[in-house]
């Protein structure tokens, strides 16, 4: 029997964007490690599913007639990104024959208000459990240590591209609200009229973290950090130029939001920039917006050799 493969080890050798970013969302290593504190509680593991010779059959065969996936995320399209990658875990549960997807986004009231919400509800055949899933996926920068320091980051040194969100606080959100929802005697209704007895709690956490240059020569991961997972970079943009000199990439290419999953592969040449275009464009957008830009570096065949985020001179102080 053949053992399965460990999400660590994925490819995306995928044509189309959207299984590419079905096998990223469902596969890829979760961003935190939940068995040691401080990003650990009891009873609760980052998702168990892995990507097992089955499963990657049904993706490449997904790959040849996609038609099923675009088909399922038009009934709901979206431009949040958080939107699209519950729909592509939930195209997933559907279609997977180890799984039964119970229920998804189920919403709890308590006391006049909703109280939380069920990601996914999912029976597991190989473990014979009903499991409680939930999902997120997540961009945090490091904010810059104090002159001189080399001291190891802590959670809430990690924050989202325009500061509204912290690592620590995501984190505690997951582990101390959201996946304890049915616990709650609230939820015990719903969970009856499902027939769920008891549920095991796992949490796909995703995403991707990014440090400065200058900290890559230290552990600059957040506690808990899950080493299978490669640290990028942010570069503000007055060190742009240099930044792309020393990558020395073939190519570059903006990624919007809706592309942040997977790693990208741009097949138009008018979307792949030299470094003088991507300097030219990022300019005219730092010149209207203080978001931070997401960029993926190419290689010769037009696939992502790695990916930074270039912010405003001035982040993590963000105007407007």
């Amino acid at each position: 029997m053949n053992e399965p493969r460990s999400a660590v080890n994925i490819t995306y050798p995928y044509k189309t964007q959207e299984v590419r970013d079905l096998a990223w969302a469902c596969f890829s290593p979760p961003l935190l490690n939940l068995k040691q504190p401080p990003t650990s509680a009891p009873g609760i593991t980052s998702c168990a599913l892995l990507l097992t010779p089955p499963r990657q059959a049904w993706l490449a065969q997904l790959d040849l007639n996609a038609e099923p996936l675009i088909r399922h995320l038009s009934q709901r399209p979206t431009h949040r990104l958080g939107i699209y990658f519950e729909q592509l875990w939930h195209f997933f549960l559907q279609q997977d024959p180890e799984i039964e997807l119970i229920s998804h986004n189920l919403a709890i009231q308590y006391q006049g208000r909703t109280l939380g919400e069920f990601d996914c509800l999912y029976y597991c055949h190989r473990r014979e459990r009903h499991v409680h899933l939930e999902l997120a996926v997540k961009y945090f920068l490091r904010l810059p240590p104090p002159q001189g320091s080399n001291l190891a980051s802590t959670l809430s040194d990690w924050v989202g591209p325009d500061n509204r969100d912290r690592l620590d606080l995501k984190l505690k959100q997951l582990l101390q609200r959201q996946i304890l929802l049915g616990d709650h005697p609230a939820a015990q209704p719903a969970l009856q009229n499902l027939k769920i007895e008891s549920l095991i709690k796992e949490i796909a956490l995703k995403g991707y973290l990014f440090q400065a240059p200058a900290e890559a020569s230290y552990n600059a991961g957040p506690p808990g950090y899950n080493h299978d997972y490669r640290l990028h970079h942010w570069v503000p943009f007055d060190q742009l130029a240099p930044y792309c000199d020393a990558l020395n990439a073939a190519d570059y290419m903006v990624l919007p939001k809706m592309k942040w999953l997977s790693p990208a592969h741009c097949e138009h040449t008018a979307e792949k920039l030299t470094p003088s275009a991507l300097r030219n464009q990022s300019t005219k957008h730092l010149s209207h917006d203080s978001y931070p830009i997401m960029i993926a570096a190419l290689n010769e065949s037009g696939s992502e050799s790695s990916r930074f985020f270039v912010t405003p001179n001035t982040w993590p102080r963000i105007s407007g």
